[in-house]
C-alpha cells in the first residue's frame, strides 16, 4: 500500500491528523506537528550505545553501603 510512513488529514478543516506506516495501520494521531515528531522518532536510526560500562553509583564513603 505504502512505501513510507505518511502522515495524512483526518478532518476537512486540516487540524487532525493521522501517521500511517508502511501497512496502512494507525500509529498515532494529532496535529501536524505531533505526527511530524512521531514520524521522526520512528524513523530515526538507532544511535549506537557509546557507554559499555553499566552506570554504577560511585560512593565517597564504602561504610554507607555497608550494613553494620
Amino acid at each position: 500500500m505504502y512505501i513510507t510512513p505518511t502522515i495524512l488529514p483526518l478532518d476537512v478543516n486540516g487540524k487532525i491528523y493521522a501517521l500511517q506506516d508502511e501497512k496502512g495501520n494507525t500509529i498515532g494521531t494529532g496535529t501536524r506537528e505531533v505526527c511530524e515528531v512521531l514520524l521522526y522518532i520512528i524513523t530515526k536510526p538507532a544511535s549506537p550505545s557509546r557507554n559499555t560500562q553499566p552506570l554504577i553509583p560511585q560512593r565517597p564513603n564504602v561504610r554507607a553501603a555497608m550494613a553494620i
